[in-house]
């Protein structure tokens, strides 16, 4: 095998899509206020979950093959459902809305499949509840959860005894809609995608350590 020298290389890289940041951007879109596009974002179960639970409660969404176009409800704009917000088998759904849905006025419950209504929710119940959210759950821990929303949600120095990017994100979701400072503290940096594209859609955030 020969090669050549080269003076340059020429070509175009094309970055996967990515759940996490398809979830987020979802998320921060409907919240926001104006028209946002959402670019190469990944087509899968768990996002298009997220996609519909916004749908369902009067988010104008259009969507392609390659782009979604979401018209913001912002942060007071979401309507009360009129069924039941299913989230399939999507955890980052169901804990990422939990925090968003506890900053609403109306009532909404969140139901899944058999999977996921076998996996724990407790830990995103408990910070959530220190900041006056009123949630019901089976068994204290299981979906289907019932969320009241009072929009009376409290801001709190939560500190958390996992690393773990979905509950974090749900206690910074929550902490939009609650007066004063919401933080987290954790044992070690989980993934910080919503921080980042919290700052990006304009939220007052910031990071030490």
């Amino acid at each position: 095998m020969k090669i050549n020298k080269v003076s340059k290389v020429l070509g175009k890289i094309r970055v996967p899509s990515d759940k996490s940041i398809t979830h987020r951007a979802i998320m921060l879109s409907c919240l926001s206020q104006g028209t946002s596009y959402i670019n190469d974002y990944l087509d899968s179960d768990d996002c298009m979950m997220t996609l519909n639970s916004f749908e369902v409660m009067g988010v104008k969404i259009l969507r392609s093959s390659r782009r979604i176009i979401i018209t913001g409800a912002g942060l007071y704009g979401l309507k009360s459902p009129s069924q039941k917000i299913y989230a399939g088998n999507s955890g980052t759904t169901t804990r990422l809305l939990s925090g968003i849905l506890s900053g609403q006025n109306f009532t909404s419950i969140i139901t899944g499949d058999d999977s996921l209504s076998k996996r724990p929710m407790k830990r995103i119940i408990e910070p959530l509840k220190l900041m006056n959210a009123d949630i019901k759950a089976r068994q204290d821990n299981f979906l289907p959860l019932e969320i009241y929303g009072k929009g009376n949600l409290k801001a709190a120095d939560y500190i958390s005894n996992v690393a773990s990017a979905q509950v974090k994100s749900c206690v910074l979701f929550a902490g939009l809609y609650a007066d004063g400072i919401t933080s987290v503290t954790e044992p070690e940096k989980s993934r910080d995608h919503s921080e980042r594209m919290m700052k990006a859609y304009g939220a007052d955030k910031t990071v030490d350590g």
